[in-house]
């Protein structure tokens, strides 16, 4: 699960630079390339809200759909375009 502290991914600008940090947890662990490739390919479907998923709609059309085939559940109280 990715999350701020006040609940939400992205800032009300959109930006999401809280997660690019040079911060060291002492406590963490350092994955190889093949370790985030393996752990990506075992997901079996994505959970978001609305508004993460109309921000992955944006950034789809300068780097592509960061989810490839895997399925994507939404929740939301409101319609919403398909990707």
């Amino acid at each position: 699960m990715v999350s701020s502290l006040d609940g939400f991914i992205a800032k009300k600008d959109k930006g999401v630079n809280w997660f690019n940090t040079t911060s060291h947890y002492e406590k963490g662990i350092e994955l190889t390339e093949q370790q985030i490739q393996n752990f990506l390919q075992s997901i079996d479907c994505y959970v978001m809200g609305a508004h993460t998923y109309e921000h992955a709609l944006e950034l789809a059309t300068d780097y592509g759909w960061a989810y490839g085939n895997t399925p994507v559940i939404v929740t939301s109280h409101r319609s919403l375009p398909l990707q």
